[in-house]
């Protein structure tokens, strides 16, 4: 099987200590270039799939975006790096970037969010990014599927443009379904990764919607 790129945040990171339906898919050995990350923004989703196109041949990519309002900062001083690591839940850095998520705990956040967020911006560079991708990925062959981690409340209508299930996100399933009633809260809110019983489930959805890799009798193998 080809190499296939995949992008999105916490909840499809394989590299983390709670599995993810990406971890799963490697299990049943399928080789899989994973440029997620925890907590990351739809910017770096994007810009990771955009590069990771730019740069190597795949056959299909898969593209979990997240939710809005999310801020990745590049830790470029020492005072950055301090408010990092004053924050409760987001006191992390991932390829040199502070991925702040939603927090506003630090003042400069609520500033933020206060006076600079722009949220029309925010979603439009979204659709336009994801656009930009889907023609990288049609003039290389490459097979682009697009899945919601979170509902987005778009202001726009040029939302549809993005191709996609846009009536379906990963956590609204995760929580309304049955496998949510075994979730760790033992860390509270730093805990956003669905468990992996539901990961399984998802990565059986995930091929069997959209990537139709011939590993049916290896998922049957996992039980939910």
């Amino acid at each position: 099987m080809s190499k296939i790129l995949i992008s999105g945040c916490g909840m499809s990171w394989s590299k983390q200590e709670r599995p993810t339906w990406c971890n799963v898919l490697k299990m049943c050995g399928v080789d899989i270039d994973d440029q997620a990350g925890p907590a990351i923004s739809n910017q770096m989703i994007l810009n990771s799939m955009i590069e990771g196109v730019l740069d190597n041949d795949y056959e299909q990519a898969v593209c979990q975006l997240s939710s809005t309002g999310k801020l990745d900062i590049e830790l470029t001083d020492e005072q950055r790096h301090s408010v990092m690591r004053q924050d409760t839940i987001r006191n992390f850095t991932h390829k040199g970037y502070w991925p702040s998520s939603a927090s506003d705990e630090h003042e400069s956040k609520k500033l933020f969010y206060r006076y600079l967020h722009s949220p029309t911006l925010e979603q439009s560079d979204i659709i336009y990014k994801w656009l930009l991708l889907d023609k990288l990925c049609k003039e290389k062959g490459i097979k682009l599927h697009t899945i919601f981690g979170y509902a987005i409340k778009w202001k726009t209508d040029r939302h549809t443009l993005i191709r996609a299930e846009h009536v379906y996100n990963i956590w609204d399933d995760y929580v309304n379904g049955k496998h949510y009633k075994q979730h760790d809260h033992s860390v509270g809110k730093k805990n956003t990764v669905p468990n992996k019983y539901f990961q399984i489930y998802l990565a059986k959805k995930i091929n069997n919607e959209m990537l139709k890799l011939p590993i049916s009798e290896k998922l049957e193998r996992f039980h939910e």
